[in-house]
């Protein structure tokens, strides 16, 4: 098996100790190990900003001062690197304090050799690779369970949950928020037609369409079936309007094709409506987007309608 390179930085104040130290780590054959030394916190620090350091070595003691007191700051910039304590005192209350503290592991000077310098390597960079696939599955498992399948986008349960969010800083600090509600005009025609196959297929490019026109802060969703739903923030009514009309008009224009190559466009109907204070709850924004979009469908499909704002509550 290929060593694998491993740049260890060693914080302790006792050069004889360094160097005992870094004998015992050359001899380890599953590393590659290039130490960096330091004896002081401070310098430890600064070599963290400027090397990519994998594990640090911490003197149990250093000065005045203990080893665990650092932890925090030596982690500071959040990356997950393993701490190993080097402790001149190897007992029960020791090796407590330092799990405490948030070390990995510790090892006492007495007991340094290269077998016990092997283990605790290998224990603790397991240890942190096991943590990192265990924290990939969970971000995994949570953006799957806020995405809908097919398309991409937020599903209507997360949808849904930062349109609360967002109405809730819209009414707190009084940036303008904009709801949009669209959905595709005679889709049923398409699945009749075309099958359902083509029918994911038009959603799925309708997605990605709505994706490559807002902005970063802007959240997409399917709200169900064919129908899309988006909250724009910091917008107003008009600029809200300006991009549905850009939206309407890339529907329009774009072109799918059918499994025999025939080729056909779809268009949407889309209601905007504005949040205000005399809005309360996320169910009166939706339901007069909603509102907006059946006079939309009504009035001829195809175009975009405003919502009027509700009156004020006597």
């Amino acid at each position: 098996m290929e060593a694998k390179p491993l740049t260890i930085l060693v914080i302790d104040d006792d050069p004889g100790d360094v160097e005992l130290l870094r004998r015992y780590l050359e001899r380890i054959p599953e590393f590659v190990i290039t130490c960096v030394a330091c004896t002081t916190a401070e310098e430890g620090q600064a070599a963290l900003q400027h090397q990519a350091i994998d594990l640090i070595f911490l003197d149990y003691l250093l000065g005045a001062r203990t080893g665990l007191d650092l932890i925090p700051a030596l982690r500071q910039d959040q990356e997950r690197r393993p701490v190993i304590i080097l402790t001149g005192q190897g007992d029960e209350r020791i090796a407590a304090a330092t799990m405490r503290a948030g070390a990995d592991d510790y090892v006492v000077k007495e007991d340094l050799n290269a077998d016990t310098l092997r283990r605790s390597l290998s224990f603790v960079l397991e240890r942190v690779e096991s943590e990192r696939k265990r924290a990939q599955m969970e971000a995994e498992l949570i953006r799957l369970a806020r995405l809908d399948e097919l398309t991409g986008l937020c599903n209507r349960r997360y949808l849904l949950e930062r349109l609360i969010q967002e109405i809730l800083r819209a009414k707190r600090y009084g940036p303008p928020l904009c709801l949009m509600m669209l959905d595709l005009d005679h889709f049923k025609s398409i699945n009749d037609t075309y099958g359902h196959l083509v029918g994911d297929q038009v959603l799925a490019g309708v997605a990605r369409l709505l994706s490559d026109t807002i902005r970063a802060t802007d959240i997409a969703g399917r709200y169900g079936g064919e129908e899309f739903c988006l909250i724009l923030t910091e917008t107003s009514l008009d600029g809200g309007r300006l991009l549905a009309e850009r939206l309407r008009q890339r529907i329009a224009a774009k072109a799918f094709h059918a499994d025999d190559g025939t080729t056909f466009q779809v268009t949407c109907s889309i209601g905007m409506a504005q949040y205000t204070p005399a809005i309360t709850e996320p169910r009166t924004l939706l339901a007069l987007a909603d509102r907006a979009l059946y006079k939309a469908k009504a009035s001829g499909r195809n175009r975009v309608i405003l919502a009027s704002p509700p009156k004020p509550q006597p």
